[in-house]
């Protein structure tokens, strides 16, 4: 884990420093997992673990900021300067293998060991590579460095044994296959097929919906959403999202590269309906933010649809709604990316895009209080003013003037209180 202004040569040159010092205490140590894959493919790394032969103890000795997040599984975290101001944590942990995993998701002990065994462990054969900084040497244990080659996902060992031992794996597979833009091997498709039904009970609702939020959340969002399926496990985390999948796919690929999550959650459940995907992204645990804001994008998407058979002043009060006012105003695209991707996987048919843009302009131009976020011209304290007494008639005497407000049939306090006055009776 990095520090906001971290910069990948940040990272890098504390996690040398971090082997250089563990090497200088007689202690095995390398960069593990994904950044050697990252290397290997020529990306940059964000975070960079290290993997050493020291214990937690020997750890936290050798570094004075350091955190021990998980003892019991050899994990520390140490904290380190890059430059002045900008702190780096590079996660480090003793070599193991894990006892048998009786949750499904952690193994119930650990026992220290060395990097083959280490390697033999971890998920995926492209995330059990090791690479000594100093020697600048790869070390590959698990036909790893092959895989990358040939670009596939592939489970280490018995893919049957990895998913038994977390069935996390079985989402985090086809979360690394769409984002590198490998295929899935065969035996781990088989084998995740055969475990899916078991994600639900095993891994929390919280972790499912950040794994998803992570396949959602990146440019090959729907290649993700299509391997989830492949592997069977969409239709035990989101069977919301397979009303119609291949259009909810459709709709995905539509979406531009860095649209917004809560765009791509809407886009991937809007066959389903607002208050379906609501419930499951409910189920999943996501934030009350989220919730809100993919059902009222959905609610929104509704109307927009059939925006041409409402009056004036519905449509005026359409564009009121927070998630389109933010569109309308240059402030959010959510709503306006989900609308053409949603009508991209249709019919291809964008004249109700075209429609709302057209009138959301025109509306948003108009410098007269008929103007679509204009302040009422007549207020219940207007009504009392004039005589009226509150009650049940007020409602519909400024909801009268509202009307005619937003019609351009009042231009004036007067015009519309007078309206107003009428619809009441008075």
């Amino acid at each position: 884990m990095t520090s906001s202004e971290a910069e990948p040569a940040d990272v890098r040159e504390v996690a040398l420093r971090v082997v250089r010092r563990l090497r200088e205490g007689g202690h095995q140590a390398l960069w593990a997992g994904g950044s050697v894959r990252d290397r290997l493919l020529g990306r940059e790394a964000s975070d960079i673990d290290v993997a050493t032969s020291a214990r937690p103890d020997e750890v936290q000795a050798a570094f004075r900021r350091s955190i021990p997040v998980g003892v019991q599984f050899g994990v520390v975290r140490v904290r380190e300067r890059a430059r002045e101001g900008v702190m780096v944590e590079v996660e480090v942990a003793t070599f193991r293998v894990d006892a048998e995993y009786e949750d499904g998701r952690r193994p119930a002990s650990v026992r220290f060991t060395g990097p083959e065994e280490d390697a033999r462990r971890r998920d995926f054969t492209i995330n059990g590579l090791f690479y000594d900084p100093i020697d600048d040497e790869v070390l590959d244990f698990v036909g790893g460095r092959d895989d990358l080659v040939r670009g596939v996902v592939r489970a280490i060992g018995d893919a049957h044994a990895r998913f038994l031992e977390d069935r996390l794996r079985i989402l985090r597979a086809p979360r690394f296959a769409a984002a590198l833009g490998f295929r899935l091997d065969e035996a781990t498709v088989a084998a995740g097929r055969g475990h899916a039904a078991e994600v639900p009970a095993c891994v929390s609702p919280e972790r499912v919906h950040t794994e998803l939020q992570k396949v959602l959340d990146a440019a090959t969002r729907a290649r993700g959403l299509a391997l989830c399926e492949e592997v069977g496990v969409l239709a035990h985390v989101l069977p919301e999202a397979r009303v119609d999948l291949p259009r909810a796919l459709r709709a995905l690929a539509a979406l531009p590269a860095d649209a917004p999550v809560d765009a791509a959650w809407a886009a991937a459940l809007h066959l389903a309906g607002p208050a379906a995907a609501e419930a499951a992204l409910a189920r999943l645990r996501a934030s009350n933010a989220q919730r809100e804001r993919v059902r009222a994008t959905l609610e929104a998407l509704d109307v927009a649809g059939r925006l041409w058979e409402l009056g004036v002043a519905e449509q005026k009060r359409f564009l009121r709604r927070p998630e389109v006012t933010r569109w309308a105003v240059g402030a959010d695209p959510v709503f306006d990316e989900v609308l053409r991707a949603v009508l991209l996987a249709g019919d291809g048919d964008l004249e109700p895009h075209r429609y709302l843009t057209a009138r959301a302009r025109a509306f948003a131009a108009d410098p007269t209080p008929a103007r679509f976020d204009a302040p009422p011209l007549v207020r219940g304290a207007d009504l009392q003013a004039a005589g009226l007494k509150p009650g049940k008639h007020f409602g519909p005497a400024l909801a009268a003037a509202e009307e005619a407000q937003l019609e351009g049939r009042a231009a004036t306090r007067e015009d519309a209180l007078a309206i107003a006055l009428a619809a009441a009776g008075a």
